[in-house]
């Protein structure tokens, strides 16, 4: 039991010394047993603390007695801890129980300080506690309204774009397609149906390129397909015109038909349709729509250039018409004229553009000469268009020296009046120079 002293301030515990009624007071604070005993001397009984004792629970020995018991002084440091050698007298059983103590602590100023720190530590844990518990709860609800605008923007593009690509059918729905320039042979319906394209649908469903691709399945057709703004489709086609028939094949048993730019438009054609006949190619393979020959087929490719500037001279459509080209060697090119027994040997195929255009400049007078020389009993005419002087024409086949000149055009001389070709059959006296029969001798050409 516990007495605190008002005027030293300090408090005395009452210990039950567990024989007879003695009661011994021990000052736990102070630095020895002598150190108050005069103090405590002078206490009167009265001042004594008085009371139960603070344990009634003690066993009793085999004569009925309490076994004796000392408790020892001990002190407390400043935060409130027991210190010191507790030293402890038994009775003298061997398994004597200790005696029940109870302390009740001094409330000092350390320990209060040490409880005010220890509950403002607590106070302050239990602040931060909340306080993240409150930050976790803003957190779940910033992640909650993300959630919601996030589907909200959803909700609203996903209407959005329903409502644009329905409004997009309406607006771009194909009414009107409309086919300009309509080739010989077709029509426009035929033309529309190639082209897969659907009056009434979506733009967006169909493809301008794929429809092109489609009507020039046909090798003779080349499409331009374009998408007026909101609804038409306007389809204009041309026609690819025939310009040679290419013999080809492991025997050159087939017929090719090409354009001027060697597209191959039928494979497998069963005549030439008085076409010019190409000759001493090796083809070996024409597919319809593509090219003649492969991109290192140099045969071919002299064969579209010589073509290609045929048609850009106008020559092709000269009277008489070409019949044949024949391409079996590339250094020595001839051209035959249909119903003539005339060749014009075109040589090796540099300086092409020059020749050519000597041939088209020159054209009716050349074919006047070599009709004299017909009329006059000659069996041929042979036009070189490599001649040193320009264009030499001869009475004789290819390869015969003469003992005399033969006919020139020089190649700035300005071009005869137009005339009108020449009857080869009409009847005059021949004029035909002497030659001498010495084959591939001093030719006068350039080669």
């Amino acid at each position: 039991m516990a007495n605190k002293d008002k005027r030293s301030g300090r408090t005395e515990f009452q210990f039950d010394q567990g024989a007879g009624n003695e009661q011994e007071l021990l000052d736990l604070f102070a630095d020895g047993d002598a150190q108050n005993a005069p103090e405590d001397a002078e206490k009167t009984e009265s001042e004594q603390p008085t009371g139960a004792p603070l344990s009634t629970d003690k066993p009793m020995d085999e004569g009925g007695e309490v076994p004796h018991s000392v408790g020892a002084s001990f002190r407390f440091d400043r935060y409130g801890r027991r210190v010191g050698k507790k030293t402890e007298r038994y009775g003298t059983r061997k398994n004597a129980p200790k005696a029940t103590t109870t302390v009740v602590e001094h409330d000092t100023e350390a320990k209060r300080e040490y409880d005010e720190a220890r509950a403002r530590a607590e106070q302050r844990a239990e602040q931060r506690r909340k306080e993240a518990e409150k930050e976790a709860a803003i957190r779940r609800a910033e992640r909650i309204n993300l959630r919601k605008r996030s589907f909200s923007t959803a909700f609203l593009g996903l209407a959005a774009l329903v409502g644009l690509a329905a409004l997009t059918w309406f607006v771009t729905r194909i009414s009107t397609i409309r086919v300009a320039d309509v080739p010989e042979g077709y029509t426009e319906a035929e033309i529309i149906e190639r082209s897969e394209l659907v009056q009434g649908k979506s733009i967006l469903f169909q493809s301008t390129k794929t429809a092109k691709e489609k009507i020039e399945t046909d090798p003779y057709l080349i499409a331009n397909v374009q998408y007026a703004f909101p609804s038409t489709i306007r389809i204009s086609v041309t026609k690819r015109a025939e310009a040679a028939c290419v013999r080809w094949g492991p025997q050159n048993e087939y017929l090719a038909i090409i354009d001027a730019q060697g597209t191959v438009l039928n494979a497998t054609a069963e005549s030439a349709n008085g076409l010019l006949i190409a000759e001493g190619l090796n083809i070996s393979n024409a597919v319809g729509g593509s090219r003649l020959g492969d991109a290192t087929d140099s045969q071919a490719a002299t064969l579209i250039r010589l073509l290609t500037k045929l048609k850009e001279l106008g020559i092709l459509a000269r009277t008489p018409k070409i019949s044949r080209i024949d391409l079996t060697e590339l250094m020595q090119i001839h051209i035959y004229l249909e119903g003539y027994s005339y060749t014009i040997e075109l040589g090796s195929e540099s300086n092409l553009d020059t020749k050519l255009m000597l041939l088209q400049k020159h054209w009716d007078e050349i074919l006047a000469k070599a009709a004299e020389y017909i009329r006059n009993g000659s069996t041929t005419a042979t036009i070189y268009l490599y001649s040193k002087g320009g264009v030499s024409i001869s009475p004789y086949e290819p390869g015969y020296a003469l003992s005399e000149p033969i006919y020139t055009l020089a190649p700035n001389a300005p071009s005869a009046a137009p005339v009108a070709t020449p009857d080869p059959n009409a009847t005059e006296e021949p004029t035909t120079p002497a030659v001498t029969q010495m084959p591939h001798q001093n030719l006068p050409f350039t080669g």
